[in-house]
C-alpha cells in the first residue's frame, strides 16, 4: 500500500464517537437480521437479509472509520444516505423492534453524513476542500 506524504490529522472526537455507533449498529443489525432468519422473531426475510448486509457493511465502516481509512469517508456517506430507505422499510414492515431501529437508522442517515462533510472531518480522511493556489 502507498503511504500519504501527508502526516495524518488527529482523529476528531466525532469520528470516534459515530466509529463506535457504526460498529454497535452493524452487530445490532446482524442480531436483528439473524434472529429473524433463525425464525427466533418475525419479521419479512428479504429485509431481514437486508439488515444482514447492513450489519456487515456497519462493522466494515465502523473500523474504516476509526482507523481514517480514505475509502470510508465516501462508503460512509453513501451507505448511510441509502439506509435511510431501508429504516423506512424497518419502521413500515419491522414491527416494534424494526420501529425502533428504522428510527435510529433514519436519524444516523441524516446526521452522520451531515457530520462527515464537515471540514474536520473531511481533513481527517484527507478530503481537504483546499486547493493549492496557482
Amino acid at each position: 500500500m502507498m503511504q500519504s506524504s501527508e502526516p495524518k490529522s488527529k482523529r476528531p472526537i466525532g469520528v470516534t464517537i459515530i466509529a463506535f455507533v457504526a460498529a454497535a449498529g452493524g452487530l445490532l443489525s446482524l442480531y436483528g437480521g439473524a434472529s429473524v432468519l433463525a425464525g427466533n422473531a418475525t419479521g419479512p426475510f428479504a429485509l431481514a437479509i437486508i439488515v444482514v448486509v447492513f450489519g456487515i457493511l456497519g462493522l466494515a465502516i465502523g473500523t474504516g472509520f476509526y482507523t481514517g481509512a480514505r475509502w470510508a469517508w465516501m462508503a460512509g456517506i453513501v451507505i448511510y444516505i441509502v439506509s435511510i430507505g431501508l429504516g423506512i422499510a424497518e419502521m413500515l414492515y419491522g414491527g416494534s423492534v424494526g420501529l425502533v431501529g428504522g428510527i435510529i437508522r433514519v436519524l444516523a442517515g441524516i446526521i452522520i453524513p451531515a457530520y462527515l462533510t464537515r471540514q474536520k472531518p473531511k481533513s481527517f480522511f484527507g478530503k481537504s476542500t483546499t486547493r493549492p493556489s496557482t
